[in-house]
């Protein structure tokens, strides 16, 4: 049986709360076959068990594998010619991008995330057809495969959408306030329907059917409110209870989804989930930027989840979600990376302390989030959201060995006040280049950074010479309909008058 003691100055196992973790200096986790057998102080652990290896060190610090809780692609928008905007327009220039291979592009991401320290991750991916048409297969067993290759974990889910399309209005709409030349151009080129609903599900259940990994779980996903229609809301809901699967959602991201349910509606978007019966604690919605009151209690009452991306949403002008107010009525709130990482590189270490600071609310004495509570969003909560919690998110006898070691020098050195809780001192200092050693299930993925699985080099080459090749021809007709649609679409948002309320935080004024 292959067993490992793995070993830190520092040991963190857990939040405790607010304001505590539980936390073992000197400390150590045995495990054996990736099971977690025993933890505590290094020196007793070294005297009751005989280690195949002794991993880390007292130059290190123990901690859960990180999660990313949302996420979507490993080559970012902007490393393929995408600039941020404001998401309705930045969907459409997005679109412009060219291809990338599909398992390159996510063993491109794995590794990245492998690197900050990312054992688990949510991967909710868009289908794109392509002039030979869509191969299910290929699609579903290419990305579940790259993730397997990488050794991590993943909640893995493709989302659909069927309504639409171009702005948030009904397609023909929109079409008859555009040239005919564009419309033309439209039709032959913009793929309304990459895949039906019909066989998006049975991709799904095809997927659940040849998944044998523990190291897997697949889960459903409808791609957002205002681009499924009712039918196919029901039909995402009816399967995730069906297959007892996950169900993975974005909602209310920008304030023009809040007013597209308001326009069509009466009601959030998020309410009008509540009205089908959508929600339920198998359900995480991604974003969640421009909840109400109201939407916060639906989410308190139905055990909904959300997945926090505070990187994106100011990436893409989007706000800042009311993480505040959500974890006050007790929502389970994790962390995301949503492709749009602050610096592009899937570093969720810094992603935990932009999502502290930024939820600082004005005023002497006013709550914020400790770096426990950013702590425990990053590890348990992500376990929830991706039904992993019952074997990963923190460290304790009988879960799963998802172990990252962080290296204490940068963090601590030249010097540190030693009364600095270390939790602390991770959510403030730490970055991905901290990351020394990952385990996933007790097997070493990256041992003093270097990737055990995976030929780095071999990856990045592999991408780096399939970007380089000439633009193929729809390739070339996708990226000039998206360079026409964009003023158009511009244009269309323009006209909206937004909507102004009071905001759950108040961080300037004008008089």
């Amino acid at each position: 049986m292959a067993s490992s003691l793995i070993r830190g100055k520092y040991v963190v196992c857990r939040a405790l709360g607010d304001d505590e973790s539980e936390i073992i200096t000197d400390g150590a986790v045995f495990q054996r076959d990736g099971e977690i057998i025993e933890i505590g102080r290094y020196d007793d652990l070294k005297a009751r068990h005989q280690p195949d290896e002794v991993i880390g060190g007292p130059g290190f610090i123990v901690i859960p594998g990180l999660i990313n809780a949302h996420h979507h692609s490993g080559m970012t928008p902007f490393q393929l010619g995408s600039p941020d905007l404001p998401l309705e327009t930045w969907i459409t220039a997005k679109f412009g991008q060219r291809d990338v291979d599909p398992y390159l592009d996510t063993l491109y991401c794995a590794i990245q995330m492998i690197e900050s320290g990312i054992t688990t991750v949510m991967h909710n991916h868009a289908l794109r057809s392509a002039p030979e048409g869509v191969s299910l297969d290929d699609w579903g067993s290419s990305l579940v495969g790259a993730y397997e290759a990488s050794g991590m974990r993943v909640a893995f889910s493709f989302f659909n959408r069927d309504q639409n399309h171009l702005v948030y209005e009904n397609n023909d709409e929109f079409l008859n306030t555009l040239p005919q030349s564009l419309v033309t151009q439209v039709n032959d080129v913009f793929p309304f329907s990459p895949i039906s609903s019909a066989d998006h599900l049975d991709l799904m259940e095809e997927l659940i059917k040849r998944n044998e990994s523990e190291r897997v779980h697949i889960f459903i996903s409808a791609h957002n409110v205002h681009w499924c229609s009712d039918e196919m809301l029901s039909d995402v809901k009816g399967f995730g209870g069906q297959h007892e699967t996950g169900i993975h959602i974005h909602v209310q991201e920008t304030i023009y989804q809040k007013m597209y349910g308001t326009r069509h509606w009466g009601m959030t978007p998020l309410a009008h989930l509540n009205e089908l019966g959508f929600l339920g604690p198998e359900v995480s919605i991604a974003h969640g930027t421009w909840l109400t009151d109201s939407d916060i209690d639906l989410m308190a009452e139905t055990g909904t989840m959300l997945c926090h991306n505070p990187s994106s949403n100011l990436r893409l002008s989007s706000g800042v979600a009311p993480v505040n107010r959500l974890l006050a009525r007790g929502v389970e709130v994790a962390i995301g990376i949503d492709e749009a990482g602050i610096n592009d590189d899937n570093d969720l270490l810094q992603e935990m302390r932009l999502a502290q600071k930024i939820h600082r609310e004005p005023g002497v004495g006013v709550p914020s989030l400790s770096s426990h509570m950013i702590f425990d969003m990053a590890t348990r909560a992500g376990a929830e959201v991706t039904f992993f919690g019952n074997a990963v998110g923190t460290l304790e006898v009988g879960k799963r060995a998802d172990i990252v070691l962080l290296d204490l020098s940068r963090i601590s050195e030249p010097y540190l006040d030693p009364d600095t809780n270390i939790v602390d001192a991770i959510v403030y200092r730490g970055k991905g280049e901290d990351v020394d050693t990952v385990i996933v299930d007790g097997e070493v993925l990256l041992d003093a950074r270097e990737l055990k699985r995976v030929n780095k080099a071999d990856v990045h080459a592999e991408l780096k010479a399939s970007l380089s090749q000439p633009l193929k021809p729809h390739e070339m007709n996708r990226a000039a309909l998206s360079s026409a649609l964009l003023p158009h679409v511009n244009q269309w948002f323009a006209n909206w008058e937004l909507e102004h309320a009071d905001p759950h935080y108040r961080y300037n004024t004008r008089s």
